[in-house]
């Protein structure tokens, strides 16, 4: 039998449980009689004062502006970094009615150019709700003495809303030098603040800030390529104002939790590239083209060493607030100081393309190896004839002798035999007519012609001799600079790479955060025999006394006891027709000038280093590219000894000047030309053995 408990009386639990809520309710009484008593206090007994207190005050932002990442050489020699400045910046909510005034103001202090006034008046007008509360930039990187005025003007009711900020500017350290690879920096626009932003929420990037006008972005260049990954984070700071914008110091800031006053700025990330600029600055001091490239790549890793590129503005005029005036010169400018030629120009690649045509033939069975042509001068074809460089011709000649002393008849001959669809395609294959790659934007493809490109854009269509000018790189076979250095760099070292400039990114301490390897493009897709052939023209022709390239070799270097041997070929492109008479640079005007070529290698047998030049508008390949080109290996090769001497603690003083350069060439020299296109001007002397054509 089970015992069941009697039912408990009613409200029994609820008194065992009614001292526990006595207590929580004595205690809920006196909070709110705290509370009541406080709200008493603000309200009743001190709220006028905390009213005037609050209607007068107001909490501003104020941008603490990032620095951007450096751009470094190979060595962590700072090319590009910020300096310090200041921006003076106008917030209208803070102004009020008085904006104009106080713009009249600032005009006068600042002496603000008719542009920078123009700009600021309308984003004044364009400011309009919430856009009142967000500063605009009215004047960048003021001078010292700008800032003294404006802090001395700084009295009660004037230049209400204006704010002086602390702004890092962009500081490229060797000006033009390097300027197209750089590019440059300004102010974003209302068009592209918007898809910008976008970008940063389509990325969901938390800590990125979104722009905002009177920000700066990268244009061009590694500054655009690599925008995300330089610039940093803003911080913040926190100041209470007065209705006016005028900062209130005292006991007020106390309203401002600390932890809340200032939010530091974080730096962006670095570039590390592979330029080593003590390559650069020779070549950019060495090289006299008015125009042109002086492009160097590691033959192993298809990383470059150095990059010249001529004209180019000043980076630094281009990333402040140039006038409308200054930008119209630019633009006008005959020599297009605005074009990145490595990448942004072709051009005919004149002799330096019939490596292409000799590896089409023995590749296709056009030439058989030790195959002779006869050259007389010239080269019949129907009744018409194409002269070769020299006129009383180069004799029986192979295809050794045939590249080294850059016979056209030669290659007239292999043209009508392969025809222009048989070299283009062997051309395509060795990387042209295609980008190649380079990462930085705006890459043209250049044009390879085969006779279904000739049927499309040639009026009449294709025939049979434009295979004879294709196969000297004339007609219509462009190329730019960088493509004929990966060609080049494939005849080096058996790989078609994709050209590259950072080896890696770093974090603000000097970690790295992603390194960069080489990639192939692909792989030359010739036989070693061919390969083999083609070498023995191109040391021929820097080696041989026959040689277009002699005059430019190199022969005091040893690399472990042996003798630097360098391979390479020359190039002269015709621009313009200028009919039958042969004249020399001087008696032509600047734009009717041949363009200079020459590429090469060394060492020939193990190759490390390739180098382009184009000297554009300057005559012969021999005399006006090679010697820029052989100086600069031989340079590359002095800094490599300096650089493993100090490694094993060696002293040593510097490299000596190569044999090529003159005595006065110790100094930056001068342009080969003028800047200008009108008229014949000077052009520099002919070196000994030069060659039309070479």
């Amino acid at each position: 039998m089970i015992d069941v408990p009697p039912p408990a009386s009613p409200g029994a639990a609820q008194k065992e449980f009614r001292p526990g809520t006595s207590w929580m309710t004595a205690a809920a009484s006196l909070a709110f009689l705290v509370l009541g008593v406080r709200l008493y206090q603000l309200q009743i007994l001190r709220g006028d004062d905390y009213k005037e207190r609050a209607d007068g005050n107001f909490v501003k932002e104020l941008r603490v502006p990032a620095d951007r990442g450096f751009i470094l050489d190979t060595g962590h020699r700072i090319l590009v970094d910020s300096r310090p400045s200041y921006d003076v910046t106008l917030r209208p909510y803070f102004c009020g009615k008085q904006c104009d005034d106080t713009l009249s103001r600032l005009s006068s202090l600042l002496s603000l150019s008719e542009d920078e006034m123009g700009r600021a008046q309308e984003r004044l007008r364009a400011a309009r709700g919430l856009e009142r509360f967000r500063p605009f930039t009215v004047k960048v990187d003021i001078a010292r003495e700008e800032l003294d005025i404006i802090e001395a003007n700084r009295v009660p009711g004037a230049l209400s809303g204006v704010d002086v900020i602390p702004a890092p500017h962009r500081n490229y350290r060797y000006g033009s030098w390097g300027g197209h690879l750089f590019g440059y920096m300004n102010e974003i626009g209302a068009d592209e603040l918007k898809k910008a932003n976008e970008e940063i929420e389509r990325r969901g990037d938390g800590e990125t800030l979104p722009y905002q006008l009177g920000d700066y972005l990268g244009r061009r260049g590694l500054e655009r390529r690599w925008e995300s990954r330089l610039r940093g984070i803003d911080g913040v700071r926190r100041v209470v104002v007065d209705a006016k914008g005028n900062a209130k110091g005292g006991d007020l800031e106390d309203l401002i939790p600390e932890v809340q006053r200032f939010e530091p700025s974080r730096p962006g990330q670095n570039l590390v590239l592979s330029i080593d600029w003590r390559l650069q600055e020779f070549a950019e001091k060495f090289f006299p083209g008015t125009a042109g490239s002086v492009l160097a790549m590691d033959a192993k890793t298809g990383f470059l060493l150095a990059l010249v590129d001529r004209p180019a503005p000043d980076p630094n005029k281009l990333s402040g607030r140039i006038s409308r005036a200054e930008m119209l010169a630019i633009h006008n400018d005959p020599l297009r100081p605005e074009l990145f030629r490595a990448i942004q120009e072709h051009y005919h690649p004149g002799s330096t393309f019939k490596v292409v045509t000799s590896i089409a033939a023995l590749e296709e069975g056009a030439l058989k190896p030790g195959g002779t042509v006869s050259c007389p001068g010239y080269y019949a074809l129907g009744r018409h004839r194409w002269r070769c460089d020299k006129e009383t011709g180069h004799g029986t000649v192979d295809l050794e002798h045939a590249l080294g002393a850059s016979c056209n008849v030669f290659y007239y001959a292999l043209g009508e035999r392969l025809g222009t669809d048989r070299i283009a395609k062997w051309a395509r294959l060795l990387g042209l007519g295609r980008p190649t790659g380079f990462d930085i934007g705006g890459e043209i493809t250049g044009v390879m012609p085969d006779e279904a490109w000739h049927d499309k854009h040639v009026a009449g269509g294709y025939q049979r001799g434009m295979a004879l000018n294709v196969a000297i790189g004339q007609g219509d076979v462009n190329v730019t600079p960088m493509q004929q250095l990966v060609l080049y760099g494939a005849l080096a070292s058996g790989i078609v790479w994709k050209p590259q400039v950072v080896e890696r990114i770093e974090d603000p301490s000097g970690q790295t955060v992603q390194q960069f390897a080489p990639v192939e493009a692909g792989r030359l897709p010739v036989k070693k025999e061919t390969r083999d052939q083609v070498m023995k023209g191109l040391l021929a022709a820097v080696n041989q006394p026959f040689g277009t390239g002699y005059w430019s070799r190199i022969k005091d270097i040893q690399i472990d006891g042996k003798l630097l041997v360098m391979a390479g070929k020359t190039g002269t492109a015709q621009g313009v027709k200028l009919g039958a008479r042969r004249l020399k640079a001087a008696q032509v005007t600047y734009s009717e000038r041949d363009h200079a070529w020459f590429a090469a290698f060394a060492p020939a047998d193990d190759p490390e280093i390739v180098v382009l030049v184009l000297n554009e508008h300057s005559g012969f390949g021999s005399s006006n590219a090679a010697p820029t080109a052989s100086a600069v290996v031989r340079h590359y090769f002095e800094l490599k000894r300096a650089d493993a001497l100090e490694r094993a603690g060696v002293p040593f003083g510097p490299p000596p000047p190569p044999a090529l350069v003159p005595a006065e060439r110790a100094v930056p020299p001068a342009p080969a030309a003028p800047r200008t296109l009108e008229g014949p001007a000077s052009a520099p002397a002919a070196a000994k053995g030069e060659k039309r054509g070479a």
